[in-house]
């Protein structure tokens, strides 16, 4: 079962890899392969962007967003209990059901996959709400500009994509949100 799941989850980011690759026409990314195998999957950085977008009042007001609500201590009380219940589950795996070691660690590694997304959605959250926290603060044309600049300098990535392997949404999404709030 454990390894019908794994290849399932193989298969699933092959297809997600093959699907942008398609979607934006662009040349395989050098750690795509690294991205299928499961375990190294968790580690593997995603290329944000091209550059360092322009710092304008958009993006100060955005981080003083994030200070204000308190994100980075929410996210980082996040992790901690995930680890918590990481480590209870592989406690249960190996304890309760005497499984190896390495089966145990794959065995989280599947459960992990999932309440990786929730934590993504998590911080699409956090990251909208610094978006409209810094649109009351400046003007509409200020905030279109800022988040075109960003569309700009980040990787094209779609939001399917940007949810499995991103802790932001792409600069469309954000766009897409705050206009639709704002509205």
């Amino acid at each position: 079962m454990l390894y019908i799941l794994l290849g399932i989850e193989v298969l699933c980011r092959l297809f997600l890899e093959v699907r942008e690759h398609r979607f934006f026409q662009k040349k395989l990314d050098p750690f795509f392969l690294l991205r299928l195998v499961p375990l190294v999957n968790d580690i593997i950085p995603l290329r944000e962007s091209k550059r360092q977008p322009m710092v304008g009042n958009f993006v100060k007001f955005h981080e003083e967003g994030h200070k204000v609500y308190r994100h980075l201590l929410l996210r980082n009380l996040f992790k901690v209990a995930m680890l918590f219940l990481a480590v209870v589950f592989l406690a249960v795996l190996l304890h309760t059901y005497q499984l190896p070691l390495f089966k145990a660690i794959l065995y989280l590694h599947l459960v992990a996959f999932p309440s990786r997304i929730i934590y993504h959605l998590y911080c699409f959250f956090q990251e909208f709400e610094s978006d409209f926290y810094a649109f009351q603060k400046t003007d509409k044309k200020t905030a279109k500009k800022a988040l075109k600049e960003l569309a700009l300098v980040e990787f094209p990535y779609t939001p399917l994509y940007a949810l499995v392997y991103r802790e932001h949404p792409t600069a469309s999404q954000r766009l897409k949100k705050l206009f639709k709030i704002s509205s």
